[in-house]
């Protein structure tokens, strides 16, 4: 049986009322009601799929609240690019979205939430309904500042194009003559991104993989192997994870995560070029009947924390959100088989990014000091990833931080130092349940004997998965604490094949 870790937690707890006190405290989901007006209170991609009914909820403050949490509906699918739900809602209670008085406490107005969060479509149609494009919140930001501090390329331009501005001593002035010149590099109009590629540069050779938005080939551009990942549906939703996905991968570069190549964005098919990988860690889990040393495992979850270690850590840290096995690509020899590059020679990438999340920067000398740390820095809400490795805060729609990332790294490491699936046997959503609202984490295999090096990788195991996410340690200390079990571990032999290699897949 699963264990228990620390008491049971009331599930509608958060889910019982609109906080006003969180409303007034800002951020992209501050005026996130409690209460859902979809059926099954869930806030996933997946509801953009879902029946369009909009139901009115009874209110005992009178039709003032029920409006009221309708902008704050309206607010929150704007801050998730979901086109549908903010037409609808926007279509049943009346409200015209040029209207000043759809804001929240801070004054922000859904155009700047969306502009904040790169919903592109979402920020189209508000601009098309007539919103207002430079509107001032409570700290006197315009929507164009929002998308600048938050990387957003796309939105900034239609912005400008739009008459954004930023607010600059009390005057609205032209983003090229603002404090934020030069944050976001705009191409002049007709210019191409030298990352841009023409579908024809392409030859497809043999699909590889597929994924709720995207099929993955094996392809050939200019002479060398890479992976095209091409998009097989167009709604916005899709398009949304697209651009995001693109965003992210262009500012990324480390050892520890996959290569940008380029894209192709102005026509269909819409492609992702990245470096092409041999084999997935879920194909190695699969595929392989050996179990890898002690000290390859600890190689493989020391590539692993380094890559996140790393997002985490830039100037605008980057969230990944949907950690797995299949998002986590092993490097090498193509021709290698799975197990070779699993139990030797592979170099662990972190890939798929898009539901990752770029988050507002945090200056590298307020975390030293301790004043604004990641944690603090940012809180996000809403459903997103994969259910079996999906962090308790996340399923329960609570405010959230990068530790998500330590949580599904618990998961994915305890998998990799155990050989056994976390919640085997069980259905992923019942799984994410029983983590969220009953403490309980997967049960570690029964042994003889624990090594020193065993006792201190269950430990981390642990500690990364805590149920309060301030005492799961950042990448950087798991990072630290691999590198001291390293030291100690004898240098594994060289793996012989014994078999032949096998067809791997990328996700």
């Amino acid at each position: 049986m699963p264990k228990a870790l620390g008491s049971a937690i009331e599930p509608n707890l958060a889910m019982e009322h609109i906080d006003e006190n969180k409303q007034a405290n800002g951020g992209p989901f501050a005026t996130l009601s409690g209460k859902r007006l979809t059926d099954d209170g869930r806030t996933s991609r997946n509801n953009a799929h879902a029946s369009n009914d909009i139901v009115k909820a009874p209110s005992i403050h009178g039709e003032e609240a029920a409006r009221r949490q309708a902008i704050a509906e309206l607010i929150f699918f704007c801050g998730i690019n979901d086109l549908q739900r903010c037409k609808d809602i926007a279509r049943h209670w009346r409200l015209q979205v040029k209207d000043y008085t759809v804001m929240d406490y801070d004054r922000r107005t859904p155009l700047h939430v969306a502009a904040a969060e790169g919903s592109f479509s979402v920020v189209q149609w508000l601009l098309h309904e007539g919103a207002a494009v430079n509107p001032m919140d409570r700290h006197e930001k315009t929507p164009l500042e929002e998308a600048v501090r938050n990387d957003h390329t796309e939105v900034v331009k239609l912005l400008v194009d739009n008459g954004g501005r930023i607010v600059q001593e009390g005057d609205l002035v032209k983003l090229e003559n603002s404090k934020l010149q030069g944050a976001v590099t705009l191409n002049p109009v007709g210019m191409v991104a030298e990352w841009e590629v023409s579908p024809k540069e392409l030859t497809l050779v043999e699909k590889i993989g597929s994924g709720e938005f995207g099929d993955v080939y094996k392809a050939k551009w200019h002479g060398s192997l890479v992976a095209a990942k091409l998009l097989k549906r167009s709604d916005e939703i899709a398009l949304g994870d697209f651009r995001t996905e693109i965003a992210i991968l262009r500012k990324i570069a480390h050892p520890n995560t996959t290569q940008f190549l380029g894209a192709c964005t102005k026509q269909k098919p819409y492609i992702i070029i990245s470096e092409l990988m041999s084999c997935s860690l879920a194909d190695a889990f699969n595929k392989s009947i050996v179990r890898p040393s002690p000290r390859r495992k600890v190689e493989i979850a020391l590539d692993f924390a380094r890559g996140i270690a790393y997002l985490h850590n830039r100037r605008q840290p980057i969230i990944h959100r949907d950690l797995k096995p299949a998002n986590l690509m092993i490097s090498g020899n193509l021709n290698a088989d799975t197990e070779q590059l699993y139990l030797d020679s592979g170099v662990i990438k972190v890939a798929d990014f898009g539901l990752s999340k770029t988050v507002s920067p945090v200056e590298p000398s307020n975390r030293r000091l301790g004043m604004g740390s990641m944690d603090e820095a940012y809180k996000l809400t809403g459903e997103t990833g994969s259910y079996r490795y999906m962090a308790p805060e996340v399923f329960r729609h609570e405010p959230y931080s990068v530790k998500v990332d330590v949580y599904s790294y618990a998961m994915i490491v305890f998998q990799l130092f155990e050989c056994a699936t976390p919640f085997a046997g069980e259905d992923p959503v019942q799984a994410a349940h029983e983590a969220a609202m009953d403490g309980l984490r997967p049960t570690f295999p029964p042994r003889n004997q624990l090594s020193a090096v065993d006792q201190e990788l269950r430990k981390l195991v642990t500690d990364c998965w805590a149920a309060d996410a301030g005492k799961r340690p950042t990448f950087e200390e798991i990072v630290a604490r691999l590198e001291r079990v390293l030291q100690n571990l004898p240098k594994h032999t060289k793996f012989s094949p014994s078999g032949s290699a096998g067809c791997c897949s990328v996700q």
